[in-house]
């Protein structure tokens, strides 16, 4: 088990054979997890961010779908250009 003390900056050193093991290099943010049982820090790596990959694939419309709308939005907005002029 490794140890280690906080400063009075809120600083953390951690363990180099911690920071070697898990890839944690200088200038590599970390991300600090809460669960249940306590914090988690996790370089936040390539790996890191692909662990959310699909995470959300239902979430946002598809590129088709996308495409559709703004072009139901560019008609709804031609329309509305085409009525004020056409009043004045």
């Amino acid at each position: 088990m490794e140890t280690s003390i906080l400063t009075t900056k809120g600083q953390l050193l951690i363990p180099k054979r911690i920071r070697n093991k898990y890839g944690i290099k200088s200038g590599v943010k970390v991300a600090f997890i809460e669960t249940p049982e306590g914090v988690v820090i996790k370089a936040m790596d390539a790996a890191y961010f692909e662990s959310f990959a699909g995470l959300y694939k239902n979430a946002l419309p598809s590129t088709e779908e996308y495409l559709k709308l703004k072009k139901e939005e560019v008609k709804l907005e031609e329309g509305k250009i085409n009525r004020i002029f056409k009043k004045k």
